[in-house]
């Protein structure tokens, strides 16, 4: 399921990981995985393979310019990265029930494709509103100054040995690219307030890159029918730490029960 280019991008993967999957399952119901900003499909690997033990088709898609290299994700924007994810969900629009969840800026696009494609649910893990590094606010003009921003070596998570192979980080990121996170933060803040789902938003306490008060806000934006669940000991991608079967039994439970 490979994503769209524009003409003259690469498609070279960093690593077979990289790639989009389909994981086929039984119960006539699938989950669209969505990983977030400099992301790969591998880090839904784990949560995927729970969910489709349970007998759910699970399919994630690799977002344009991601999983190749940092020039490419220069090239694309936040259309490009919605437009991804809904090709993909498209490709189980013949299950009796289609949920969404998606990691970091993945869930912010999974509530921006809750009503295109009818889902049943919604999921969001670490999803930003408010972020901690107040200087991606000036990255929409920023980005004319210093067009490439590197990670501090400080901020690799210590993961378990079954799961470190799917970690793979770039080395930084385009400061355009990172405006275009920012549109997709408010684009999702009022996709939420009108959304009428069943949700469920968790949330990492001691996220690195995610202010909490965002869970808060997200819970209000989304309603009467968003559960709230508290993450204690995992960093912002807690799809791969110590308590990504939390977040699996939570996410199993929410899809299990969309009322």
């Amino acid at each position: 399921m490979p994503p769209r280019y524009p003409a003259g991008m690469t498609a070279e993967l960093i690593d077979p990981l990289a790639a989009g999957f389909r994981l086929e399952g039984t119960n006539g119901e699938a989950v669209v995985l969505v990983h977030g900003f400099t992301g790969i499909p591998a880090h839904c690997r784990p949560l995927a393979a729970e969910l489709n033990g349970s007998g759910y088709t699970v399919i994630a898609p690799r977002l344009a310019g991601h999983g190749t290299g940092i020039e490419d994700l220069a090239t694309t924007d936040a259309d490009d990265w919605i437009a991804s994810a809904r090709e993909v969900a498209e490709e189980v629009a013949d299950h009796r029930r289609i949920h969404l969840a998606g990691l970091s800026m993945g869930g912010l696009i999974s509530i921006l494709l809750a009503q295109p494609v009818a889902a049943t649910t919604v999921t969001t893990i670490n999803a930003p509103v408010i972020v901690r590094n107040k200087k991606l606010y000036l990255t929409p003009v920023a980005h004319r100054f210093r067009p490439m921003v590197e990670w501090p070596e400080s901020d690799a998570p210590d993961l378990d040995e079954e799961v470190r192979p799917y970690w793979m980080p770039y080395r930084g990121f385009p400061t355009r690219a990172a405006s275009e996170l920012l549109s997709i933060m408010g684009r999702a803040a009022i996709a939420a307030w009108h959304l009428d789902r069943p949700s469920l938003v968790i949330q990492s306490k001691i996220d690195e890159a995610v202010d909490p008060r965002s869970a808060d806000i997200l819970r209000r934006l989304l309603g009467r029918r968003c559960r709230l669940m508290w993450l204690e000991n995992s960093r912002h991608n807690a799809l791969l730490d110590r308590e990504r079967d939390a977040v699996a039994r939570a996410v199993l439970e929410r899809i299990g029960d969309p009322t």
